[in-house]
Parts: structure tokens; sequence; C-alpha cells
């Protein structure tokens, strides 16, 4: 479970698209000496949601989108566990090219992990889990048949990480690919989803073990406020057997200026109401920023 809340907590979001915001364009001043005038769409984040939104971060430009996030999870295999999460992330982006960024995912946690089958006290972790690096490449560009589509692709250590996450595993590299599609269906309604994959990289194996699923709707309600909502699925292999959690959830997003934005959000896990084989419930909520600037003007 602690791997799938991981996951969870690498949230991202499309919900840019549920929000109705200019298309980057040339227009002519008209005070000026007919100077042609950058019209710059308003900020898309990768946050609230799971879903990882499929926009590039602008040329030059570096963003930064943080927040904090509450969940509650219960499992019962094996043995059971109550894991109480705060957790305070940080995405950092910056756009190298048009369709190429790079970025990191930092998270500082506070956990409280309790196994109500043995009699030891509930077991306490505190620190930064291992850093995430890498890279957005966007495929194709959307058209009025096709969606457009950015892969994902992440890297994480934990050389690189502290307090009691440090060298948890040491020998092992963990990686997540993911596959992003998005496409505006209405001028006020959009609509994405995730296909992804992650595993574990050492010196003796690399494989995949755990995958996602995400679909996700947005609309633009007026007044810069949007909304969505989405299910999420993760899933991972333990022995030969494949375990799956469902999850809801939805949150507003409100753009306070065209590089500035606030989100709340909060979810629930399905997976008691669905029959999963991964016996488990939960919840989480969180709130969040996001804003962007100017660093490399002389890459565009």
């Amino acid at each position: 479970m602690k791997k799938i809340s991981v996951m969870i907590l690498l949230a991202s979001s499309f919900w840019g698209m549920a929000q109705e915001r200019p298309e980057l364009d040339e227009i002519v001043d008209p005070v000026g000496p007919h100077t042609p005038v950058i019209l710059m769409p308003a900020i898309a984040t990768d946050r609230p949601d799971i879903t990882e939104s499929a926009q590039i971060t602008p040329v030059g430009w570096f963003q930064y989108e943080g927040g904090y996030q509450y969940s509650h999870a219960e499992q019962s295999l094996p043995g059971g566990s109550i894991t109480d999460r705060h957790q305070f992330e940080e995405v950092l982006r910056f756009g190298i090219s048009k369709r190429f960024e790079v970025r990191a995912v930092i998270n500082a946690n506070t956990e409280r992990i309790d196994i109500p089958s043995t009699w030891l006290d509930p077991m306490r972790m505190t620190g930064v889990s291992p850093v995430t690096f890498g890279f957005k490449y966007n495929l194709f560009e959307e058209s009025d048949r096709w969606p457009q589509i950015t892969w994902l692709s992440h890297i994480s250590t934990s050389w690189i990480s502290s307090g009691d996450y440090a060298n948890v595993y040491p020998e092992q590299i963990f990686h997540e690919q993911r596959l992003m599609l998005e496409k505006e269906l209405m001028p006020r309604l959009g609509i994405a989803s995730n296909i992804g994959i992650s595993g574990g990289m050492s010196e003796m194996w690399t494989g995949t073990d755990e995958g996602m699923f995400s679909l996700a709707l947005g609309y633009d309600l007026g007044n810069n406020l949007g909304v969505y909502a989405e299910y999420f699925s993760n899933w991972e292999v333990q022995g030969v057997q494949l375990f799956g959690t469902h999850y809801f959830d939805g949150g507003f997003t409100k753009l306070l200026s065209n590089d500035l934005q606030l989100d709340i959000y909060a979810g629930v896990d399905l997976s008691s109401y669905l029959g999963s084989k991964f016996n488990s419930s939960g919840f989480f909520f969180g709130t969040g920023v996001s804003y962007r600037l100017p660093l490399a003007s002389y890459l565009k």
C-alpha cells in the first residue's frame, strides 16, 4: 500500500483544458505600430488530479507546483496495516523546447503506520522520499480527430533522499513510464487519460510490477473556475497474483492570473465496493498552488 500511496501523491492534472484560455497566436496591436503581440495560454498544471497533463511547459519558463495532502489508508493483505500520511509535494518543471520539458518531483512526508495484528507500537517515518527526475516529450499535437499525446519518463533512487527514507533500497533505481492523452470535446469540456507502468531496476534485475490507468473529465465553470472528476486505478504484482486498487476523486481549480492558480481536491478508495482482491479502503484530500515565470527567454 505504501507504493500505491506514493503513486497517488505524484499528482497530475489536465485541469487547464477545462478552463477556457486563448490559443498561442499573434494579433495586431490596436494602438501600436501594428506590432505582433503574443497571447500566452493560461498555466496548465499536472496537479491536482492523478492524470498528468499532456501539455508541455512553455519554452524558457519555469513552473512550480506545490501543495499539501493528507491520506488515510487501510489494507488487510498481508496482516493488515493502517497508514496516515502528511505529505508536502513539489513539482519543478522547465520547458526546453516546444515538445520537451525536464522535471523533478520532491515529496516530504510524515507517516504513522500501525499494524493491529502485532503488539508493536505504531511506526513513524519522516523525511524526503526518493527524489524523482524525468522529462516529458510531446509525440503528437491535438487535431480534430486525434488527442494530444505525450510520453513521460521518471526515475528515482533512495540515494537522493533523507530521514527515514534514506537508502531504503540502496541498490535499486525505480522507473515510471506513462502515455498521456488529452482532447477537447467541447469549448468548455475536456477529457484526458494516462496509462502507465513502473518498477525497480538493479544490477541483477530490471522489472515492471506496477501500473496505473486514469480517466478524467474537466469542465470550465466560468470566471476562471474549473472543476474535474476522475477515476483511476493502480495495480501491483505480488508473487503470481495481480492486485488492483480503484479510486475516485474530484476538485476545483481557480486562476488568479494567467500564471497563478490555486486548487483543492478530495478522493476515496473504491476497492472495497468493487470487490478488489487487494482489500483496502481510505481517503485523501489536499490543496495547492502553482505558478510560472520566464527564466530563459533566449531559448525561444
